[in-house]
């Protein structure tokens, strides 16, 4: 039998302000390792302000880590744009910063924005309002992180609230993407009975967590070599995508 690893592509930090303040580098590594998810995809809701940290701090577990951000879209569809290195996670984050609306956020009802080092110490707080759209469209935050070398992942695709089937009700022709992510309560079966259109487009699916207790809940199957396979994140994420079809997933 072939050996596969679980990875669990869309994962919170402290810096999410709907996320656990202890969702930090040291505690979700370690917390992926124990449960035994070999990759994960460390994304912050319209921020990579984390991803340095949880790279430096990732050399300490055996756990792969891409990095960057879950975008909201002017349509308000979430897109997440992962990375496998800090720099271009910082220029997306840079990017999309020049398209948030400049309000501030509001710790006491939306939630804190923490910023952390690799061994999860509290460096500062992000007071911009991060939970809220950008004025990019769906096609342009993919073109983007394609742009920087990331692969552009429309999150939670079937999700009633940000998810880009119920938002949109179609997936657009014009956006450019490997694989969708289908969310954790909703199998692949049933994404595809539900919308068709999905039979011949690769799908993972994630936990989307915001808590420790989340992380692994929701993993997809990937083969070892591909798992272990440095390549930059956008060939990653079109190898990942023939893995799935040639896998039926």
């Amino acid at each position: 039998m072939a050996v596969c690893v679980a990875a669990d592509l869309h994962v919170h930090s402290a810096l999410s302000p709907c996320a656990g303040d202890d969702m930090r580098p040291p505690a979700v590594l370690l917390t992926a390792e124990r449960r035994g998810v070999g990759i994960i995809g460390v994304v912050d809701h319209n921020s990579a302000g984390n991803a340095g940290a949880f790279l430096e701090a990732a050399r300490a577990f055996a756990v792969r880590v891409f990095v960057g951000l879950e975008v909201e879209s002017a349509e308000g569809v979430h897109i997440l744009a992962l990375f496998d290195n800090a720099e271009a996670a910082a220029d997306m984050d840079a990017a999309v910063a020049a398209h948030l609306p400049g309000w501030r956020n509001q710790p006491d009802v939306l939630g804190n924005q923490i910023l952390v080092d690799a061994f999860g110490n509290e460096i500062g707080c992000d007071d911009r309002l991060l939970l809220t759209a950008t004025s990019l469209t769906v096609e342009q935050v993919a073109a983007m992180t394609r742009e920087r070398g990331g692969m552009p992942i429309p999150a939670h695709i079937d999700r009633e609230l940000a998810g880009l089937l119920p938002v949109l009700g179609f997936v657009p022709p014009g956006v450019s993407v490997e694989v969708l992510e289908v969310s954790r309560h909703m199998s692949v079966r049933e994404a595809r009975a539900r919308w068709p259109e999905l039979e011949e487009l690769p799908l993972i699916v994630s936990s989307d967590a915001h808590c420790l207790d989340d992380i692994g809940t929701a993993v997809t199957w990937v083969s070892a070599p591909l798992a272990a396979a440095e390549i930059p994140a956008l060939e990653w994420g079109r190898c990942l995508a023939a893995n799935l079809l040639g896998a039926g997933g």
